[in-house]
């Protein structure tokens, strides 16, 4: 009984060494040193190319859902265009199986391309699923004029500032004045945003984080997608400590923490909010997604912190329940997400730049 014991304990051990080495053999290049961004590094007497290139430093900084970070892009000096393509193979094909969030995190890239683009001098216009294999948006580009000061300047300022919160929220009032700005966020085109403190909604809110956690969370297929990203880097730790996080969430059940953590999130945020759209399709998804980004950079620039909510979206019950606590006529849900004031975090890693360029 003894020898069987130490065989299992020693073949376990062996098991367990294999499954970090190749953890960490798989575990991708990703490091904050993409946030450190100088404008004064701006090539203004470079090549086109190396100008649109420029801009696309500001758009990989956007965020997604587990930062997957599902875009790619094709950059044309000759005539001044960049292609934004859709990366399926990070999708997360548990958690987001419509898509939902891949659309919205590239509407969040594509709308911190538009802003970099505004401040360094250029006027876009936007072609939305322009024909090509997996483009989700063809950006043309021309000289603007620049002694006028661009309409979205403290958005842009915003970019190298913004992060996500994942700590609970002071006790502390949201003004009016910050509702109105974020609600002006929404980009017309048939995106809303919709911000209450209303306490019983909240609750109930909160009550739904809570249920959809613990749906996802008893759901092996969804941890296991959940660690494969937490490997990769792309979620806080790095290098080993991102292998262990993985097994941790593989291999063990760290749903009761992670649920409590969000529901004290939930319970001590002062307001809520969504984004909604008249149609769902996938352009009013990508369309949420720069409405989105652009709430978030305000809500940097007035000082507060956003935390996105979608897993109360991804479970299809808690969505529908969740339909039920808005307004009529706010359409189809696209986000989620709470906000108000909080202590600053680091930023999430970002692939490199050569990594999510295509010819």
């Amino acid at each position: 009984m003894a020898f069987s014991i130490k065989v299992t304990l020693v073949m376990t051990t062996f098991l367990l060494l294999g499954m970090i080495l190749a953890g960490l053999v798989t575990q991708p290049k990703a490091s904050t040193d993409a946030w450190n961004i100088q404008e004064g590094d701006f090539p203004s007497n470079g090549s086109a190319e190396s100008k649109l290139t420029f801009l696309l430093r500001y758009a990989i900084l956007a965020p997604s859902s587990y930062n997957a970070q599902p875009w790619r892009f094709s950059v044309s000096g000759n005539d001044s265009r960049i292609l934004l393509f859709a990366d399926e193979g990070r999708q997360l094909t548990v958690a987001d199986a419509d898509k939902r969030e891949l659309y919205i995190g590239l509407g969040s890239a594509l709308e911190n391309l538009l802003l970099a683009a505004e401040h360094f001098g250029y006027s876009c216009s936007v072609t939305y699923f322009p024909g090509e294999k997996d483009a989700v948006a063809l950006i043309s580009l021309s000289p603007r004029n620049v002694s006028v000061q661009p309409a979205d300047a403290r958005l842009f300022g915003a970019i190298l500032n913004r992060s996500s919160n994942s700590n609970p929220y002071d006790f502390k009032q949201v003004p009016k004045s910050v509702f109105l700005a974020l609600s002006n966020q929404s980009r017309g085109e048939g995106i809303l945003v919709y911000v209450t403190e209303d306490s019983g909604t909240k609750k109930k809110f909160g009550d739904l984080v809570v249920a959809a956690d613990q749906s996802q969370f008893s759901n092996a297929n969804y941890r296991s997608e959940l660690g494969h990203w937490i490997n990769q880097g792309t979620m806080g730790p790095v290098g080993i400590q991102a292998l262990i996080a993985q097994l941790e969430m593989t291999l063990l059940d760290p749903g009761p923490g992670l649920i409590k953590r969000d529901a004290e999130m939930v319970n001590s945020t002062p307001a809520i909010g969504f984004i909604t759209s008249e149609k769902d399709d996938r352009e009013s998804q990508v369309r949420a997604g720069q409405a989105f980004e652009r709430l978030w950079l305000e809500a940097t620039a007035l000082g507060l912190r956003v935390h996105p909510m979608s897993q109360v979206l991804e479970v299809p019950e808690t969505k529908t329940r969740l339909a039920e606590l808005l307004p009529e006529g706010q359409g189809y849900l696209q986000q989620a997400f709470c906000f108000g004031y909080a202590m600053p975090e680091e930023q999430t890693t970002r692939r490199p730049l050569a990594e999510v360029i295509v010819e």
